[in-house]
């Protein structure tokens, strides 16, 4: 019988078994969607599979302190370059759905849209496929190093520095990106938030409705922040290979306007405890869960 798969640390296990079992769940998942076992389309399967790797980079970083450096970097870097395999499949994919988010005239989307595919439907068609098997045998190999990850305490210490360090560098991003809102500084900002939701997610079941609903703002903080960084790239891909129209560059203008509106408005209450205050937060939540399950029949 396989092991569930869920992306999260369950209640009553000892905590080394359930970060190796999540971990090993993401790996599976992204290689059954590489692999074609699943109902997903080519394109969704590689969108799939690159979540996949984005969740085990933040695991890895909330188990940071107990995996020790040189352990983190190996496996963050095989996590990083697999999604980098898949990368330039999903770009085209991405530009064709941001379009559809711009306030553009009808003959001009459709322009866009015509030029766009076109390109990606001249790309080799078995492009995506050899990303696919390249991805897929560096997954094979991490998989079979994670019983030998050092995972050993089974206590809340375990998960402190990573949680602090994480929520850290979530406020610093988003100062940066508040003081200077470039593409690269907004970027950045929401690759931290992607770990703050990732983290909530692992940790849901020390209080759900409150660590839920923590977890699903960050994820709409972050669908903001990707929302904004796809268009930068739409608005780039379009620079390099099109007379730019003033009304498409309007229409970019207004619609990061918006989303950065509300992915301030949305970061400032994310972000408005010190890091320490939150790492003891969930440390409370944590033993509060941990005496809970003593005192239950």
């Amino acid at each position: 019988m396989s092991e569930p798969r869920a992306y999260r640390l369950r209640e009553g296990r000892p905590l080394p078994d359930e970060l190796c079992r999540a971990a090993r769940g993401r790996i599976d998942n992204a290689l059954d969607e590489l692999r074609g076992k699943t109902d997903s389309t080519p394109e969704e399967a590689v969108h799939e599979a690159r979540k996949d790797m984005k969740k085990l980079r933040a695991l890895l970083r909330l188990a940071r302190g107990e995996l020790g450096e040189e352990i983190f970097e190996r496996e963050n870097a095989c996590f990083r370059d697999a999604a980098r395999e898949l990368a330039g499949t999903r770009d085209a994919d991405v530009m064709l759905e941001t379009l559809d988010a711009l306030d553009l005239p009808a003959g001009l989307g459709l322009e866009l849209r015509q030029v766009i595919q076109a390109e990606r439907d001249g790309a080799r068609p078995d492009g995506r496929e050899a990303a696919a098997r390249s991805a897929a045998a560096m997954l094979k190999e991490a998989r079979k190093r994670v019983d030998d990850w050092p995972l050993e305490r089974d206590s809340f210490d375990v998960l402190a520095d990573g949680l602090e360090r994480t929520y850290r560098r979530g406020r610093r991003t988003l100062r940066a990106a508040q003081e200077e809102p470039t593409a690269e500084a907004l970027h950045d900002w929401r690759k931290r938030v992607k770990d703050l939701w990732y983290h909530h997610t692992l940790l849901r079941e020390l209080w759900p409705p409150v660590m839920r609903a923590a977890g699903d703002e960050a994820h709409e903080l972050s669908d903001r922040l990707g929302d904004d960084h796809d268009i930068v790239v739409l608005a780039a891909w379009v620079r390099g290979h099109l007379e730019t129209d003033p009304e498409f560059s309007e229409a970019v203008i207004r619609r990061r306007g918006a989303l950065q509106d509300e992915a301030f408005a949305v970061g400032a209450r994310l972000y408005a405890e010190k890091p320490s205050a939150y790492r003891r937060r969930l440390e409370r939540l944590w033993t509060a869960a941990s005496k809970a399950r003593v005192r239950a029949p």
